[in-house]
C-alpha cells in the first residue's frame, strides 16, 4: 500500500459548547444508525450503507467519551489504517455527506423496507443535518480564528475602499482575422 498525502486535518481547537450539543445529537443518531443495522440485519437485509455511515460516525466521535471504547477498537484495526491524522472534527463533512446520501436512498425503501429502514431514515437524516449544522459552526469558528486577519490582509476585486480597474475588452465572436495553420 502506498500512503498518500490527504487534506491537513482540520485544527479547530477544542469544541465550543454549541458544538458538543451538536455532537451530541449526532452520537444519539450513530447510535440509532447501528440499532437500525442490526435490525436490518436480523430482518434479511444486508445493511452495507448503514455500516459505513455508522463507522464514519464514530470516527467523528472520536474524542466523546461514550464512544472511545468503539473508536479505540476501529483505531486498532485495519480500519485505523485509513484515518492517519483523519479523525474528529475532520470526518463531520464526510459523515453528513454519506448520511444524507443514504438517507436519499432509504426514501426509495421507506414504505416497504419496514420499521428498521424508517429508523435508519430518520437517524440518517437527522444526523446529516446536525452534521451540515456542525461544518457552518466550524468555518464560522475558522473564519473567526487566528489566520483570520491574514485573510483580510488581502482583498479581492471590489473590496470596500477600492476603486475599480481597467476594464479588460470584451470578447465579441468572429471578429478579427483569426490565426492560419501552416503558413
Amino acid at each position: 500500500m502506498i500512503p498518500l498525502g490527504g487534506p491537513a486535518p482540520i485544527s479547530v481547537g477544542p469544541p465550543t459548547p454549541e458544538m458538543l450539543e451538536k455532537m451530541r445529537r449526532i452520537r444519539f443518531c450513530v447510535i440509532g444508525t447501528f440499532v437500525a443495522a442490526i435490525g436490518r440485519f436480523c430482518t434479511g437485509d444486508i445493511p452495507i450503507n448503514e455500516l459505513l455511515s455508522g463507522i464514519v460516525g464514530i470516527f467523528l466521535l472520536s474524542d466523546d467519551p461514550n464512544v472511545a471504547p468503539c473508536y479505540a477498537c476501529l483505531a486498532h484495526s485495519p480500519l485505523g489504517q485509513c484515518t492517519v491524522g483523519g479523525h474528529g472534527l475532520s470526518c463531520v463533512m464526510a459523515y453528513s455527506f454519506l448520511a444524507g446520501l443514504n438517507a436519499i436512498f432509504l426514501t426509495l425503501k421507506l414504505f416497504v423496507g419496514g420499521p428498521f429502514v424508517l429508523v435508519s431514515f430518520a437517524c440518517q437524516g437527522a444526523g446529516a443535518y446536525q452534521g451540515l449544522k456542525l461544518h457552518n459552526q466550524i468555518n464560522a469558528t475558522l473564519a473567526d480564528g487566528p489566520m483570520a486577519p491574514l485573510q483580510r490582509n488581502f482583498p479581492g476585486p471590489g473590496a470596500p475602499g477600492e476603486t475599480p480597474g481597467p476594464q479588460p475588452p470584451s470578447f465579441q465572436a468572429f471578429q478579427g482575422t483569426g490565426m492560419r495553420l501552416g503558413g
